[in-house]
């Protein structure tokens, strides 16, 4: 989440926050639009970097869009492949090659990076840890606006059951028995940056906690890092 050798800021993403009212628990989090946002910079960056360095580098994005196409379109798009790469200019060709996949179908690209990025969202739904400094640079665009707390989706409640095995992440206390007795009000999905610090209504900020430790908690940017073996 600092700087890294591709897309060496977060602020681009950061920023555009700034600009759109957030939905409240959209099914496309925004942790998935973070993921696309991120995929995308990178395979432009890359394909800027062997623009300008001379040299197809061993990771070459035309290549792994490809790989990504046949992954999970079940598309070999190499073997239909009429285009021709210009070697003067490989940003040229790379912005070219995805006008060309969109006329080989409409979308393509777009609906490729969001498959890519789909599957590096459920990796990093897992991270809590990840999930706790990820909202908190959220939270920077919307501390001057904040949002006003709303009804929980079942079907989120259902996500972080099941992403923290229906246990208390700061106690390990097993709530799956309570669960299904318990009053809406009574169950503890819990902010991991809470409203009032600029913290999203959304799937990647919500943990599960008993009643206890959520008190204790109370309005303050929080997870942990104890994870339930799975086996």
């Amino acid at each position: 989440m600092g700087k890294f050798d591709y897309a060496r800021t977060n602020a681009e993403f950061t920023e555009r926050q700034f600009e759109v009212e957030p939905e409240d628990f959209p099914k496309v989090s925004v942790l998935r639009e973070y993921c696309f946002w991120l995929i995308d910079r990178v395979f432009y960056e890359q394909a800027n970097y062997i623009a300008n360095s001379g040299e197809i580098a061993d990771f070459n994005p035309i290549h792994w869009i490809n790989q990504a196409i046949l992954k999970y379109r079940g598309i070999d798009i190499s073997l239909r492949n009429g285009f021709e790469a210009n070697n003067d200019d490989y940003l040229e060709s790379y912005n070219n090659y995805i006008e060309y996949l969109n006329e080989y179908e409409d979308g393509l690209f777009e609906d490729v990076l969001n498959d890519i990025a789909t599957e590096v969202e459920y990796i990093l739904f897992q991270n809590r840890d990840f999930l706790l400094r990820f909202n908190e640079q959220q939270a920077v665009a919307f501390e001057d606006n904040l949002r006003k707390r709303k009804y929980i989706p079942e079907w989120v409640k259902r996500a972080v059951l099941f992403r923290d095995k229906g246990c208390c992440v700061f106690c390990k206390r097993d709530l799956t028995g309570l669960y299904s007795i318990l009053e809406d009000n009574e169950k503890h999905f819990d902010h991991i940056v809470p409203l009032n610090e600029g913290g999203l209504n959304d799937v990647c900020n919500i943990q599960l906690s008993c009643q206890d430790c959520n008190l204790a908690k109370s309005d303050t940017s929080k997870t942990s890092t104890l994870y339930q073996s799975a086996y």
